[in-house]
Protein backbone atom coordinates (compact mmCIF):
# COMPACT_ATOMS: atom_id res chain seq x y z
CA UNK A 1 0.00 0.00 0.00
CA UNK A 2 1.26 3.30 -0.99
CA UNK A 3 0.66 6.18 1.31
CA UNK A 4 1.41 9.75 0.72
CA UNK A 5 4.11 11.26 2.73
CA UNK A 6 4.63 14.94 3.50
CA UNK A 7 8.30 16.05 3.85
CA UNK A 8 9.15 19.52 5.03
CA UNK A 9 12.73 20.63 4.91
CA UNK A 10 13.88 23.98 6.21
CA UNK A 11 17.20 25.81 5.96
CA UNK A 12 17.90 28.79 8.20
CA UNK A 13 19.24 32.04 6.98
CA UNK A 14 22.90 32.78 7.83
CA UNK A 15 24.22 36.28 8.12
CA UNK A 16 27.89 36.96 7.38
CA UNK A 17 29.70 39.84 9.08
CA UNK A 18 33.17 41.09 8.15
CA UNK A 19 34.74 43.95 10.04
CA UNK A 20 38.01 45.78 9.85
CA UNK A 21 38.99 48.03 12.78
CA UNK A 22 39.52 51.69 12.22
CA UNK A 23 43.07 52.99 12.37
CA UNK A 24 44.04 56.32 13.79
CA UNK A 25 47.40 58.07 13.88
CA UNK A 26 48.06 61.30 15.74
CA UNK A 27 51.22 63.35 15.45
CA UNK A 28 51.54 66.20 17.90
CA UNK A 29 54.38 68.72 17.74
CA UNK A 30 55.58 71.02 20.47
CA UNK A 31 54.33 74.54 20.29
CA UNK A 32 56.64 77.52 19.90
CA UNK A 33 57.32 79.19 23.24
CA UNK A 34 59.35 82.32 23.87
CA UNK A 35 60.05 83.70 27.33
CA UNK A 36 61.52 87.15 27.80
CA UNK A 37 62.33 88.79 31.08
CA UNK A 38 63.99 92.19 31.03
CA UNK A 39 66.43 92.85 33.83
CA UNK A 40 65.04 94.38 36.99
CA UNK A 41 66.13 97.89 37.88
CA UNK A 42 68.27 98.07 40.99
CA UNK A 43 69.46 101.28 42.60
CA UNK A 44 71.79 101.32 45.56
CA UNK A 45 72.89 104.33 47.54
CA UNK A 46 74.97 104.34 50.67
CA UNK A 47 76.34 106.73 53.22
CA UNK A 48 79.85 106.01 54.47
CA UNK A 49 80.42 104.71 57.97
CA UNK A 50 82.04 106.97 60.57
CA UNK A 51 84.84 105.76 62.84
CA UNK A 52 86.08 108.19 65.48
CA UNK A 53 89.06 107.41 67.71
CA UNK A 54 89.89 109.78 70.57
CA UNK A 55 93.27 108.90 72.07
CA UNK A 56 93.93 112.25 73.75
CA UNK A 57 93.28 110.78 77.21
CA UNK A 58 95.81 107.98 76.54
CA UNK A 59 98.49 110.47 75.41
CA UNK A 60 97.74 112.59 78.42
CA UNK A 61 98.12 109.55 80.73
CA UNK A 62 101.51 108.89 79.14
CA UNK A 63 102.45 112.58 79.71
CA UNK A 64 102.85 113.02 75.97
CA UNK A 65 99.85 115.20 75.41
CA UNK A 66 99.88 118.85 74.35
CA UNK A 67 102.39 120.87 76.42
CA UNK A 68 99.99 123.70 77.22
CA UNK A 69 97.37 121.24 78.48
CA UNK A 70 99.98 119.61 80.76
CA UNK A 71 101.10 123.01 82.09
CA UNK A 72 97.50 124.00 82.71
CA UNK A 73 96.96 120.80 84.69
CA UNK A 74 100.05 121.52 86.84
CA UNK A 75 99.14 125.18 87.41
CA UNK A 76 95.61 124.24 88.40
CA UNK A 77 97.07 122.26 91.33
CA UNK A 78 99.26 125.12 92.61
CA UNK A 79 96.68 126.72 94.90
CA UNK A 80 96.00 123.47 96.78
CA UNK A 81 99.72 122.62 96.85
CA UNK A 82 100.48 126.06 98.32
CA UNK A 83 97.81 125.64 101.00
CA UNK A 84 99.07 122.15 101.91
CA UNK A 85 102.68 123.42 102.11
CA UNK A 86 101.53 126.34 104.25
CA UNK A 87 99.72 123.97 106.61
CA UNK A 88 102.82 121.77 106.79
CA UNK A 89 105.05 124.80 107.65
CA UNK A 90 102.62 125.84 110.36
CA UNK A 91 102.74 122.32 111.80
CA UNK A 92 106.55 122.28 111.63
CA UNK A 93 106.57 125.68 113.39
CA UNK A 94 104.39 124.28 116.15
CA UNK A 95 106.68 121.26 116.41
CA UNK A 96 109.77 123.49 116.77
CA UNK A 97 107.99 125.77 119.25
CA UNK A 98 107.11 122.84 121.48
CA UNK A 99 110.04 122.90 123.87
CA UNK A 100 108.56 120.24 126.11
CA UNK A 101 109.23 117.58 123.50
CA UNK A 102 112.33 115.62 124.42
CA UNK A 103 113.04 114.70 120.77
CA UNK A 104 115.02 116.94 118.45
CA UNK A 105 112.36 118.70 116.37
CA UNK A 106 114.86 119.81 113.69
CA UNK A 107 116.13 116.23 113.17
CA UNK A 108 112.56 114.89 112.90
CA UNK A 109 111.63 117.57 110.36
CA UNK A 110 114.78 116.88 108.29
CA UNK A 111 114.10 113.13 108.37
CA UNK A 112 110.49 113.63 107.20
CA UNK A 113 111.66 115.95 104.38
CA UNK A 114 113.90 113.21 102.96
CA UNK A 115 110.97 110.80 102.54
CA UNK A 116 108.29 113.39 101.64
CA UNK A 117 106.35 112.83 98.45
CA UNK A 118 105.77 115.72 96.07
CA UNK A 119 102.32 117.20 96.43
CA UNK A 120 102.17 117.97 92.71
CA UNK A 121 100.57 115.26 90.58
CA UNK A 122 102.70 115.11 87.43
CA UNK A 123 100.46 112.49 85.78
CA UNK A 124 97.59 114.37 84.13
CA UNK A 125 95.42 111.24 83.68
CA UNK A 126 95.35 107.85 85.33
CA UNK A 127 96.69 105.22 82.93
CA UNK A 128 93.88 102.77 82.19
CA UNK A 129 92.82 100.32 79.52
CA UNK A 130 89.86 102.46 78.42
CA UNK A 131 91.68 105.75 77.86
CA UNK A 132 91.14 105.38 74.11
CA UNK A 133 87.53 106.11 73.15
CA UNK A 134 86.22 104.57 69.96
CA UNK A 135 82.85 105.36 68.44
CA UNK A 136 81.56 103.77 65.28
CA UNK A 137 78.46 104.76 63.33
CA UNK A 138 77.64 102.32 60.52
CA UNK A 139 76.60 103.75 57.20
CA UNK A 140 73.19 103.21 55.69
CA UNK A 141 72.52 101.32 52.47
CA UNK A 142 69.33 102.14 50.60
CA UNK A 143 68.21 99.52 48.10
CA UNK A 144 65.45 100.13 45.56
CA UNK A 145 64.51 97.22 43.29
CA UNK A 146 61.88 97.53 40.57
CA UNK A 147 61.01 94.03 39.30
CA UNK A 148 60.21 93.42 35.64
CA UNK A 149 57.39 91.26 34.39
CA UNK A 150 57.99 88.01 32.53
CA UNK A 151 56.70 88.03 28.94
CA UNK A 152 55.60 84.60 27.72
CA UNK A 153 54.50 84.04 24.11
CA UNK A 154 53.20 80.63 23.12
CA UNK A 155 52.12 79.58 19.63
CA UNK A 156 50.38 76.21 19.66
CA UNK A 157 50.71 73.82 16.67
CA UNK A 158 47.64 71.77 15.83
CA UNK A 159 48.15 68.02 15.94
CA UNK A 160 47.95 66.06 12.69
CA UNK A 161 45.26 63.41 12.96
CA UNK A 162 44.78 60.75 10.26
CA UNK A 163 41.87 58.36 10.47
CA UNK A 164 41.41 55.29 8.26
CA UNK A 165 37.83 54.33 8.76
CA UNK A 166 37.00 50.82 9.64
CA UNK A 167 34.74 48.65 7.51
CA UNK A 168 31.79 46.58 8.52
CA UNK A 169 30.18 44.38 5.86
CA UNK A 170 26.99 42.56 6.73
CA UNK A 171 25.64 40.21 4.10
CA UNK A 172 23.38 37.23 3.74
CA UNK A 173 25.62 34.23 3.53
CA UNK A 174 22.81 31.67 3.20
CA UNK A 175 19.24 32.26 2.28
CA UNK A 176 16.53 30.73 4.34
CA UNK A 177 14.29 28.25 2.53
CA UNK A 178 11.45 25.80 3.11
CA UNK A 179 10.87 22.89 0.82
CA UNK A 180 7.66 20.93 1.15
CA UNK A 181 7.50 17.68 -0.79
CA UNK A 182 4.71 15.20 -1.05
CA UNK A 183 6.00 11.80 -1.97
CA UNK A 184 4.59 8.34 -2.03
CA UNK A 185 5.59 6.11 0.72
CA UNK A 186 5.76 2.42 0.45
CA UNK A 187 4.99 1.02 3.82
CA UNK A 188 6.54 -2.33 3.14
CA UNK A 189 9.71 -1.28 1.70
Amino acid sequence: MNELRLSIRQTFAAIGIESRAAQQSIQSYSGDQQIKQPQAEMNFSSTPAQLEIDSSQAWSALAKGPHMEWNQQLYSQMKSVFLQNLAQRVQEGHQMANITNKRNAFADIAKNKVFDQSLVNYIPETPDYDNVHISYSPGDVDTAITPSLVEIEYTPIKPEIQVDRGKLDIYLRQKNSISIDVTTYDWYK
